[in-house]
């Protein structure tokens, strides 16, 4: 059973579940961690709960852990494959606690050079600026870039909902891109600060760097992986 060496770098929140994801620091690439009962026709399966994942907790931005992890059953669909493992219990530890430079020099290979370069340069932007990946791709799920605080804004999609739901645009070489924002902490700002305490943390800022990933198709789009943010970091 082969065992990880994890920097957790993503860390997502739907309502009370979650998904993590990590640098492997032993043979480099992301990998996503889910239970051991996770399965591939039942979605809420393949999150966590806040008794495993968020902040002080086992899967949390900046720790490194360690566990042991079995390869996803064949009939988990790609490209979310290429990073999904399922974890065994028993030989699962916090190592260590790094802070958001650490952890960020420490992922620094994952990072790509652009947007055009991220997912295997299989992300196909709409008119709209929102940008998927087809299902079934052979390719990773995860990737990460790095911008300046210039090239991005935060806004919220339909706040009169009752559900907030934050959102990014982000220019990449003079094109807009229009990315939902799961990412647990940036959700956490919202509610308390607002878009505006984002958007002051991004100003006060030197760079961003950028955690990136892709949801799974839901039913009126049964073909695509959509692009989020999973995590930003200002530095």
């Amino acid at each position: 059973m082969p065992t990880y060496n994890l920097i957790i770098t993503d860390v997502t929140r739907y309502g009370d579940l979650f998904c993590v994801a990590g640098w492997d620091l032993d043979n480099g690439g992301m990998i996503r961690p889910e239970p051991s009962t996770a399965n591939a026709v039942a979605e809420a399966s393949r999150f966590w709960t806040g008794q495993h994942a968020g902040p002080g907790k086992f899967f949390a931005v900046g720790n490194q852990v360690r566990f042991n992890a079995a390869m996803p059953p064949a009939n988990f669909p790609f490209p979310h494959a290429t990073e999904d493992r399922l974890v065994v219990s028993g030989n699962s530890a916090v190592i260590a606690q790094m802070t958001v430079a650490q952890m960020v020099q420490s992922v620094a290979a994952g990072v790509s050079g652009s947007l055009d370069d991220v997912f295997g340069g299989q992300l196909h932007r709409a008119h709209s600026g929102k940008a998927h990946v087809a299902a079934g791709a052979q390719t990773g799920s995860l990737d990460a870039i790095e911008i300046d605080p210039g090239n991005i804004d935060f806004y919220e999609d339909n706040p009169k909902l009752g559900k907030r739901q934050l959102r990014a645009l982000i220019d990449h070489d003079g094109v807009e891109y229009d990315f939902s924002v799961p990412a647990d902490a940036a959700k956490a700002r919202l509610l308390a600060g607002g878009v505006a305490a984002l958007q002051a943390d991004a100003q006060a800022s030197q760079t961003i760097h950028v955690r990136l990933g892709l949801c799974r198709p839901f039913a009126a789009m049964p073909n695509s992986c959509y692009a989020q943010v999973n995590g930003l970091y200002f530095l």
